[in-house]
């Protein structure tokens, strides 16, 4: 690695670790890291009354944006510039949905949910990596999904601003889901050079686009388990 590769991409990678156990062993430490502050704030019992009705849509913006930087920019891919970028997206989403769980005192239904978050992004994982390529998303696809999210946050913030249909937020945030669900599948084909091969230094943004899409998908199972978890059966004693 050359001058000019360090300066971009900071300190070279272990040559002991793998290219895939890389890319996972990070999505699953940020991960970890955001477990730790919830039940930190848990513990606190920390809560809000009420929030923003756009902040939905702040987050994936403000989100998207940062792992642009991160992924396509010489600035944002420098050392010590992409750690920073990478610390304030973990830190960001993992707030972002410890507000969202601070509307539902209900932990047990708080654990059901990040099973089933984990169980979705590890058979996506495992879609992408195994299963036949014409039943895995593939570039035309993931280009319309990159478009219709571009349509979608922009009816999202002007049913915030001005509608304020909750049925229209719902089917947003629900899409948002989906796509993140292809992105995680698409984004395994990468790392397991199945879709085409990227420089086996290009390794963070892969692990902070699979940790956001965890963040996506938690959100909406979020959302759905506050419908049911105030009936006694899901009561944490």
């Amino acid at each position: 690695m050359d001058k000019r590769d360090t300066l971009v991409y900071g300190m070279p990678p272990d040559p002991m670790i793998t290219y895939t156990h890389r890319i996972y062993g990070l999505g699953f430490l940020f991960a970890v890291i955001g477990l730790a502050q919830w039940i930190i704030i848990a513990a606190l019992d920390y809560h809000v009354d009420s929030l923003s009705r756009s902040r939905y849509g702040w987050w994936l913006v403000c989100t998207f944006f940062a792992i642009a930087t991160l992924a396509w920019t010489d600035f944002g891919r420098k050392y010590p510039i992409n750690i920073a970028i990478i610390f304030g997206i973990v830190e960001s989403c993992t707030w972002y949905i410890a507000l969202e769980q601070s509307f539902n005192q209900n932990h047990l239904a708080d654990f059901y949910v990040l099973v089933i978050v984990v169980a979705v992004v590890l058979c996506s994982i495992f879609w992408g990596a195994y299963f036949p390529m014409y039943i895995v998303p593939g570039d035309l696809v993931l280009s319309v999904f990159v478009a219709c999210a571009n349509i979608m946050l922009i009816v999202f913030f002007f049913n915030a601003y001005v509608t304020g249909a909750d049925g229209v937020e719902v089917a947003v945030r629900n899409y948002f889901a989906m796509f993140a669900i292809s992105m995680i599948i698409y984004t395994a084909t990468i790392v397991h050079d199945r879709q085409f091969n990227v420089p086996k230094h290009e390794y963070l943004f892969l692990s902070v686009i699979i940790f956001f899409c965890y963040m996506i998908l938690h959100e909406r199972v979020l959302a759905l388990s506050f419908q049911y978890s105030n009936h006694p059966e899901c009561t944490l004693l």
